[in-house]
């Protein structure tokens, strides 16, 4: 029995010695370090990071305002037992001897206090309070300027103006509204002429209208009375006979040496059969700047083309008033 034992435990040493041997040599076979395809690695456990408690900040106490009587002067005691400061305390040489104060009422202010002063014999001045009416201030109104008054004040100096109106046969047909229109604008310019200006009145029709013999000067009489004229300027006028012509007109109103020629007419001359623009530099010289106004006709009509022509050769304006207004 003791052999059969033996045997055993020596078979099953030599077992375990051979299973050792080749867990040995598989160990050796397979360990990372000799594997060059594989990763060596290192795991460290991060620690947290320490959170510092920060205490919450105590809200700032409002400081109260202290008031104190203007009246009593801030005093500072020097006392020797108070050293030197950037504040201002000054120490003394020598200790300064405690006295008490005069009085018992700690609440009474030391120092200096306020004085009353009465002047007796003074004259009393009496208070008036003026009492003024509101008034209301006036806006100043812009009076509205038309093309002719704008005209008339580019120009320098004083003027010598000239208002031609043409009552001739072909302006016969011409709706009253109309002729209106262009009487209300030359009577609204008379009131914007300036006193060293001058003005006078031409209508012409089967004879020839002067208003004044002379220019007129500007006042307030003269532009009221000459408004009233120009309002009534149809009734001045004789239809019968030969109608005079508006280049011909020119011609006489050229002897007065006008500086501005304000001319109301269809354009149509009655002398000469059609307009010929041939005639318009002749009969413009001497006639200063012809402001020609025309209503009742479109550009390209040969009357406002004549009077075009006028305006441009004497360096005026044409001012078909109907355009886009009237109807």
């Amino acid at each position: 029995m003791r052999s059969k034992s033996s045997k055993a435990l020596l078979v099953s040493v030599l077992l375990h010695l051979g299973v050792g041997v080749l867990g040995l040599f598989y160990w050796f076979g397979t360990n990372p370090q000799r594997d060059t395809a594989s990763i060596n690695a290192i795991f460290i456990t991060e620690e947290k990071p320490k959170v510092r408690r920060i205490p919450r900040r105590k809200r700032v106490q409002a400081t109260q305002k202290r008031t104190r009587d203007v009246s009593q002067p801030r005093l500072k005691i020097l006392t020797s037992n108070q050293p030197a400061s950037t504040r201002g305390v000054v120490s003394a040489a020598e200790p300064a001897p405690f006295q008490p104060f005069d009085t018992d009422n700690l609440g009474e202010p030391v120092g200096p206090t306020t004085t009353n002063v009465e002047f007796d014999n003074i004259p009393q001045v009496e208070r008036k309070v003026i009492d003024r009416p509101f008034r209301k201030q006036k806006k100043t109104e812009t009076r509205h300027k038309s093309r002719l008054v704008k005209f008339i004040e580019a120009q320098e100096g004083p003027q010598r103006i000239v208002y031609c109106v043409d009552l001739s046969t072909s302006m016969q047909n011409l709706p009253p509204r109309k002729l209106k229109r262009i009487i209300d604008l030359m009577r609204d310019s008379l009131t914007f002429l300036e006193r060293h200006d001058s003005f006078n009145i031409v209508a012409f029709s089967a004879e020839l209208i002067v208003y004044q013999e002379d220019f007129v000067p500007v006042t307030e009489q003269t532009v009221a009375s000459s408004s009233n004229y120009l309002a009534d300027i149809q009734s001045q006028i004789h239809t019968d006979g030969t109608d005079h012509d508006m280049l011909t007109t020119l011609t006489e109103i050229s002897k007065t040496s006008p500086t501005i020629v304000v001319l109301f007419s269809d354009g149509i001359p009655t002398s000469i059969e059609g307009p010929d623009l041939t005639l318009v530099g002749e009969h413009a010289a001497g006639n200063g700047r012809i402001f020609a106004m025309g209503t009742g006709m479109a550009p390209n009509f040969p009357g406002a083309v004549m009077l075009k022509r006028l305006a441009t050769v004497s360096e005026g304006d044409l001012w078909l008033v109907d355009r886009a207004r009237i109807r």
